[in-house]
């Protein structure tokens, strides 16, 4: 028996050498190193590739986060700011209403002033000649009833005249 494993244990090292060196002739035939070395290159770039992109992303995904977190302070700025001018044109737009309508009540004013002197104006003047026209007919019939008038009203002008004339 000791042959028996004298005989497999030299053939066993025999195929192991006979392995190993088909393993060294493929392993430089093929270049085997530096396609592994390029495959373990490779995958290093892929991998230091992939960590930069995470670091971006972590980067960005802060950005966004602090931008998120001062989102509501920037959402209560703009509010205030339009609540700001809100207030401010709508005091502007009371204000110009008020001026306006104080425009329209001094106008009207005027107008009113106006007209009323264009009416009591026209009214004088209309009860101006009815009254002259009311003591002329009054006079003439006066005078055509009594005929003493006549001569008193000769007699008074007369006197106004030589008045006048002194």
């Amino acid at each position: 028996m000791s042959d028996f494993l004298h005989l497999l244990l030299q053939s066993n090292i025999f195929n192991f050498i006979l392995v190993v060196a088909i393993i060294v002739y493929l392993v430089r035939k093929f270049n085997l190193k530096q396609k592994i070395e390029k495959l373990s290159n490779e995958i290093k770039s892929y991998v230091d590739e992939s960590e930069n992109e995470k670091l971006d992303a972590e980067k960005e995904l802060k950005n966004i986060n602090d931008k998120i977190a001062k989102l509501p302070s920037e959402i209560d700025n703009i509010n205030r700011s339009a609540d700001n001018s809100v207030k401010s044109l709508s005091e502007k737009i009371r204000i110009e209403t008020e001026s306006q309508k104080q425009d329209i009540l001094n106008n009207a004013e005027r107008l009113l002033n106006l007209e009323t002197k264009k009416f009591k104006s026209k009214l004088v003047g209309i009860l101006s000649e009815k009254s002259v026209e009311l003591v002329q007919q009054n006079t003439i019939n006066q005078l055509n009833s009594n005929q003493d008038l006549h001569k008193k009203y000769i007699d008074n002008a007369i006197s106004e005249l030589d008045r006048i004339n002194l």
